[in-house]
């Protein structure tokens, strides 16, 4: 494996220079850089072999779903899954609202409830409100503590037989807090609820076991992972797959198409109609091959840690407040009582210092702290603690 240090080289986008000096990239939580193998391995895929899956007799259809299939299983091993679980989409977001319509559309009904946390993405939100709408669903939505993390004593209070579904993160987008997901899970079980994990934050900064999780579903992105946009994966635990349905219709997903009846392949596949995204999903397994290869995701975590704790110091004792008690995992958040986030935003990005600002696509926790927007800064494998010490030293000047 390397020293994180040297990692940086392998992502051609630092290889610029913004006004001749190092361009510093703090936003990885929202999408992160690709490393040029994986760029590579798209590219070839273009140019040696490019056809459709599970469709052709030919060498190069051949090769391609070999590829592809390939990619599941790499990705069911970097989660602990069996490869039947696994389902292509095209993000954390297609993956929520796919759960809400292949199994809470059929199995959730009127007076049944969903539990969700304060801190939501919109993504793992919005699904929810709008089947609990168009259902006639309890959507109960718990506080989180003052670790940042699903207050456990309300959401045991609130379990009850009329709990169907607990969707949750894993990690927050905001708070860079971790929840205690088998703890979670195991009191939802007990009440015969589902788990649904929103794993877009943890799946490129921790180890990510499904059996150890003992979710039902959990899903991700692969930008977030140093892969491909328009890619990502809905893990869907063999012994539920027969309480789901499709949604979506066409190629490839039934074994026989007829006039009067129609036959659906097993899951995975009746729930990947149409030309998947191949060249991501070869893109995404280079990805994770990368991972394996050159990252240990216990020094990842330490390493990321170390970031994350000194840019929250450096902040405070600047005079910014954090919506953490600390750093957090790979995430800080902040906020100026006099200075709106997004022009913070604005200079930073005049010394070449990328960050986010805004509400975060967690719109309703910003307004219950009566905050408009906040700064966020988030890390991954190719920052240093050098960019941390530029950043607070632009910062200082502001």
């Amino acid at each position: 494996m390397k020293k994180l240090e040297l990692l940086r080289a392998d992502f051609p986008i630092f290889q610029q220079k913004i006004d001749g000096k190092p361009y510093i990239y703090f936003d990885s939580a929202a999408t992160a850089q690709m490393p040029s193998v994986v760029m590579d391995a798209m590219v070839e895929y273009y140019q040696q072999y490019k056809a459709n899956v599970d469709r052709g007799l030919y060498a190069f259809a051949e090769k391609t779903t070999l590829h592809y299939e390939q990619a599941r299983a790499i990705v069911a091993k970097f989660i602990h899954a069996q490869v039947s679980e696994i389902i292509f989409t095209s993000g954390t977001t297609e993956g929520i609202n796919m759960v809400a319509k292949i199994w809470a559309a059929h199995n959730l009904t009127s007076g049944d409830e969903i539990i969700i946390s304060q801190v939501e993405h919109h993504s793992n939100f919005l699904p929810w409100q709008y089947l609990a709408e168009e259902k006639n669903i309890v959507l109960t939505i718990i506080p989180v503590d003052q670790d940042g993390q699903m207050d456990l004593r309300l959401y045991y209070a609130a379990l009850s037989e009329k709990t169907k579904l607990v969707a949750i993160f894993h990690v927050s987008n905001v708070l860079g807090t971790t929840n205690d997901i088998p703890s979670i899970a195991a009191a939802a079980h007990q009440v015969g609820a589902k788990v649904l994990v929103d794993a877009a934050q943890s799946i490129a900064h921790q180890s990510i076991d499904v059996e150890q999780l003992d979710c039902d579903f959990l899903v991700f992105s692969g930008h977030k992972l140093y892969g491909p946009t328009g890619i990502g994966c809905l893990f869907l635990k063999k012994s539920i797959q027969k309480e789901c349905y499709p949604y979506k219709f066409g190629g490839s997903m039934v074994y026989s198409a007829g006039y009067d009846e129609s036959y659906w392949k097993n899951p995975p596949y009746c729930f990947e109609a149409g030309t998947p995204p191949i060249a991501q999903a070869i893109g995404l397994a280079a990805a994770i091959q990368y991972l394996y290869e050159n990252i240990s995701f216990s020094k990842l975590i330490e390493h990321e840690h170390a970031l994350a704790l000194r840019a929250a110091q450096g902040l405070k004792a600047l005079g910014f407040h954090l919506l953490q008690s600390a750093g957090s995992g790979h995430i800080v958040t902040f906020y100026h009582a006099s200075i709106h986030s997004h022009d913070i935003a604005m200079y930073l990005d005049s010394h070449g210092i990328a960050v986010r600002a805004g509400n975060h696509c967690v719109q309703p926790y910003h307004e219950k702290l009566k905050i408009d927007a906040t700064v966020r800064i988030s890390f991954g494998v190719y920052n240093t603690m050098a960019e941390v010490e530029q950043f607070l030293m632009v910062m200082q000047s502001l």
